[in-house]
């Protein structure tokens, strides 16, 4: 039995995807996942929104079923290569203040790059380091445009965004720490980094979307500051293949937490970022320790 072969009876073998949008007019933002582990019979889901006035979402865990992409009022729907119907008709939750609201979703999402193989940025052993979080990983940002009603107020919605596909073994507890960190400062620049750390060392990955095409990123300098315990402001220097660097400075605007198991926890922020005269908004994720 080759690795690959092995890897996919792990128990935590996990196939998901990811998807999150921000639209500056209204200043409100949507992250939402469906993972799926057949061997522990586990389908995972979540789905928060986020503004200046609300932090809400849901979180569960059900049995697998035939329908891997629907989840508890949580839909995806391909409706060709690059191109996504998202639905959500349900309940949120804001954990401080107790109130529930009832959201309803119609979004499509839009590819804007091609779609980005982690695969061009590592080597061997950085594919082996890795193969306790994802064996395959790919990554594209877009545009999301629909609407969103909360409480029977409706958002029109036109927004930048990422998505994310991961295959392989899923452990929370196996990292050390990892930064995800995307933003879209138009429909022509676009980027996402991941910094990975394991007992033996750090693996980075992602792209620099510029000047028509996707710029395989290969190492990240990342100078994180916290304040009061949370992410506050990182300062980056993303390096591509040929050498390139490319400085992003980044600010956490507003953050949400999601328990993923009994150690770990996601932080899971809007940030704003800087790239030459350029201002973008998106996602930066830390998978950290619980404190």
């Amino acid at each position: 039995m080759n690795d690959l072969e092995a890897l996919k009876k792990h128990d935590d073998w996990n196939e998901s995807y990811y998807f999150n949008f921000h639209d500056t007019e209204h200043n409100l933002t949507a992250f939402m996942r469906i993972g799926n582990k057949i061997n522990k019979n586990e389908k995972m889901m979540f789905f928060y929104l986020m503004s200046p006035t609300l932090t809400a979402g849901i979180k569960l865990e059900t049995a697998c079923d035939d329908e891997p992409w629907k989840n508890s009022g949580l839909k995806y729907l391909e409706k060709e290569p690059g191109t996504w119907k998202l639905i959500y008709d349900g309940p949120i939750l804001d954990p401080l203040n107790k109130n529930l609201y009832q959201v309803k979703m119609d979004v499509t999402w839009e590819g804007l790059n091609p779609l980005m193989d982690y695969m061009e940025c590592v080597d061997e052993k950085e594919t082996e380091l890795s193969s306790n979080v994802a064996s395959e990983h790919y990554e594209q940002f877009g545009r999301a445009r629909g609407t969103v009603n909360v409480d029977g107020e409706i958002i029109e919605i036109d927004a930048m965004g990422e998505r994310d596909k991961s295959i392989g073994v899923r452990e929370w507890g196996s990292p050390k720490m990892w930064m995800w960190i995307n933003s879209a400062f138009s429909t022509d620049d676009a980027f996402n980094i991941t910094k990975l750390s394991v007992e033996e060392g750090d693996i980075d990955a992602g792209y620099f979307y510029t000047n028509g095409k996707n710029h395989p990123l290969v190492k990240a300098q990342i100078d994180l500051k916290f304040h009061k315990g949370f992410p506050s402001i990182f300062n980056m220097v993303l390096y591509d293949k040929s050498g390139t660097e490319y400085t992003v400075d980044g600010e956490v605007v507003r953050f949400g937490m999601i328990p993923v198991d009994e150690e770990m926890v996601l932080i899971e922020t809007l940030s704003r970022y800087t790239w030459l005269d350029k201002v973008g908004y998106g996602i930066a994720e830390f998978l950290v320790p619980k404190i």
